[in-house]
């Protein structure tokens, strides 16, 4: 009977876990969801006031996506959005940084302890590689991405809610500036 109780109960605690795991995550790209963005967010927010150390937020979005959904279809724009979150993943590498899908064709990145400047590198990188994947079958251009960068540091009184308004400002000022760029807020 107990043999049989513990062996319940780690298929419980499985099955929790992964739950929790799919709670956690975007089922149509694999990257976390706005839910965990949220938390792990307000999470880095509070450890960058504590050490002062810089925190960075970018904000990237696809560009004329609505666009590439007509011509491709609903499943050529969700295995453009797969291999976009791929790209932005395989350029944030470091365990404490997170890359969550916003909502529709737009993602958002947290880049703890990174400064304007380091925030600018990677988001260069991935502007670069997401323009760099293999043209969808019957493309003539290939997909390309805006992104926005908004760093706080000990130097900027700002909340929260002005550093990710900044950072998604600074996007549409890419997509205004010509889309296929990077722009950090001032």
């Amino acid at each position: 009977l107990t043999w049989l109780l513990c062996r319940e109960l780690r298929l419980r605690h499985h099955a929790e876990q992964e739950l929790a795991l799919l709670a956690a995550t975007d089922a149509l790209t694999g990257v976390a969801n706005r839910r965990t963005l949220d938390q792990t967010l307000r999470h880095e927010w509070f450890r960058a006031q504590r050490s002062g150390k810089p925190l960075s937020v970018l904000m990237v979005d696809a560009d004329h996506f609505k666009a590439f959904n007509d011509r491709h279809g609903h499943q050529g724009g969700d295995d453009a959005l797969r291999a976009v979150a791929t790209v932005i993943c395989a350029n944030v590498r470091r365990p404490g940084d997170l890359v969550a899908r916003y909502g529709g064709e737009e993602f958002s990145v947290i880049l703890a302890e990174t400064d304007n400047a380091g925030a600018r590198q990677i988001a260069e990188k991935i502007r670069l590689s997401v323009e760099q994947m293999p043209l969808v079958a019957g493309a003539e251009t290939p997909i390309t991405v805006s992104i926005g960068i908004s760093t706080w540091t000990t130097e900027k009184e700002i909340s929260l809610e002005q550093l990710l308004f900044m950072a998604d400002k600074a996007l549409y000022q890419a997509k205004e500036g010509g889309r296929n760029r990077v722009v950090a807020a001032q």
